[in-house]
């Protein structure tokens, strides 16, 4: 089912996973030019420059080289215009690295084994139904009736 037509000058993704993406309203502007409104507010000028700087490298690189019918010297920048954030490295005092298990094992089988011990438990929860009481059951309820139980299976 497709949601939006290439005529349309409305669009409206409202509550759409696709939302959740930060250049969304820049990558629909650059696949639809001729929507007007999007989202309820209206689609910027600054916008659609920046939907060309963003998606169509080639084209911001002569519309930036261009000025008042001159070419001017504009060096070419394939990147990205954002800036990205340097990796942060954990100091060697961190204080999760308490939290490691330094255990010394003669056997690498013997680590591998407790390893997978650790990560691979799943534990579930649920209700035992054939403990509930039924409508009918609870009118009648006395003191020698058991709570409802819950049973918890752990797989490894």
């Amino acid at each position: 089912m497709k949601l939006i037509l290439k005529s349309d000058i409305f669009a409206g993704l409202y509550q759409n996973p696709f939302c959740q993406y930060n250049l969304y309203r820049l990558y629909i502007i650059y696949h639809l030019p001729g929507v007007e409104l999007l989202d309820r507010n209206q689609v910027t000028e600054k916008e659609r420059r920046s939907m060309i700087t963003i998606f169509n490298h080639k084209k911001a690189h002569v519309v930036h080289s261009i000025a008042f019918g001159e070419k001017v010297d504009a060096s070419w920048n394939p990147r990205s215009p954002f800036k990205q954030k340097p990796a942060h490295r954990v100091p060697p005092d961190f204080a999760f690295a308490n939290n490691v298990d330094k255990t010394v094992f003669d056997d690498s089988e013997d680590a591998v084994f407790v390893r997978s011990m650790k990560r691979s438990l799943v534990a579930i929860t649920f209700l035992n139904w054939c403990t509930v009481l039924k409508r009918e059951e609870k009118g009648l309820e006395g003191e020698g009736t058991e709570p409802a139980q819950m049973l918890t299976i752990t797989l490894r």
